[in-house]
């Protein structure tokens, strides 16, 4: 079986296209520049230069296809499917968000609903996986920030006393999950939430880094009305802000999922977060991009035949 994957560079791409590879899939990669390629495998992998907008290069990508792993944004969704139309590909893993369960309004959660609204209008042999937030390495955008920061600071405040739940999944787990849907002819045409085994209140997130890290944190309760204010207030005034009003509102959220679904059909077992963050501080998925990239420097000098 021959599997296209998309966002194959992104954290969650490169360690399931190792998986894949594993499982003895011919696998293609579509990539933007050859500096992303840095974070696939130095071997066993086709690597492709694409565009998710650009349907020539798709075209060229989803050539003798069976599989695509779409795991770049759910934006790209509409125009994957036209060119998957035009090619004849139809079974199609798309990954969505918990994003579509928001109640705020905000672009992100727009293009998440519009995307799963294209899917699921398709004529697609899909499945939608909806992952809450990844974590386990340095390259996540949530878990990796808080490590950091309580490896500096001794306080830190919580929004709205962080009694909201929250319910993130180790990316090993999401990586597994894509597995399973490719080998499960029953998840065409369904849709699965993936979470931890259980929600938490997002103080007793923060308290379990800390003790993972062996630090004690002073938890600061803020108030969410003034947070907002000096969050707005330093929104007019950086170019790229690291923090948004609409990140600070989600955070006063409950983030809770059913994942009894994903458990019964796809096997889902994940991983309590304790153990997830153990592993994450430990770095043992950061030294697979390590050892790949002493990996590749070795192939580099191998001498090649005349």
């Amino acid at each position: 079986m021959r599997i296209l994957v998309t966002g194959a560079t992104t954290q969650t791409g490169s360690l399931a296209v190792r998986a894949l590879v594993r499982d003895g899939y011919a696998v293609r990669c579509l990539v933007h520049s050859d500096e992303q390629r840095r974070f696939l495998p130095p071997t066993g992998v086709e690597i492709v230069r694409g565009d998710l907008e650009q349907p020539e290069g798709l075209r060229a990508a989803l050539q003798g296809i069976d599989v695509v792993a779409q795991i770049a944004h759910i934006r790209f969704a509409p125009s994957l499917i036209a060119v998957c139309k035009e090619m004849g590909t139809r079974r199609v893993i798309f990954f969505s968000s918990t994003r579509l369960y928001t109640k705020f309004d905000s672009l992100s959660a727009r293009q998440v609903r519009e995307g799963e609204r294209a899917i699921e209008a398709s004529a697609l042999d899909y499945t939608i996986l909806r992952p809450s937030m990844i974590y386990g390495s340095r390259r996540d955008n949530n878990i990796s920030r808080l490590i950091r920061y309580l490896r500096r600071h001794r306080v830190f405040p919580l929004i709205a006393g962080g009694k909201n739940l929250v319910q993130p999944v180790f990316v090993l787990d999401v990586v597994e999950a894509l597995r399973q849907a490719i080998k499960q002819p029953a998840t065409v045409r369904s849709a699965y939430t993936l979470a931890g085994p259980e929600p938490m209140t997002y103080r007793a997130m923060i308290e379990t880094i800390a003790r993972g890290l062996g630090r004690r944190a002073t938890l600061l309760p803020v108030p969410l009305a003034p947070a907002l204010w000096a969050v707005r207030c330093y929104e007019t005034i950086a170019r790229q802000p690291r923090v948004t009003r609409e990140q600070i509102r989600r955070m006063a959220e409950d983030r809770a999922f059913d994942i009894a679904l994903a458990r019964r059909e796809l096997d889902f077992a994940p991983v309590a977060f304790e153990e997830g963050v153990r592993r994450q501080i430990a770095g043992e998925i950061d030294a697979v991009w390590a050892d790949d990239a002493t990996a590749k420097k070795s192939v580099a000098r191998e001498p090649r035949d005349a």
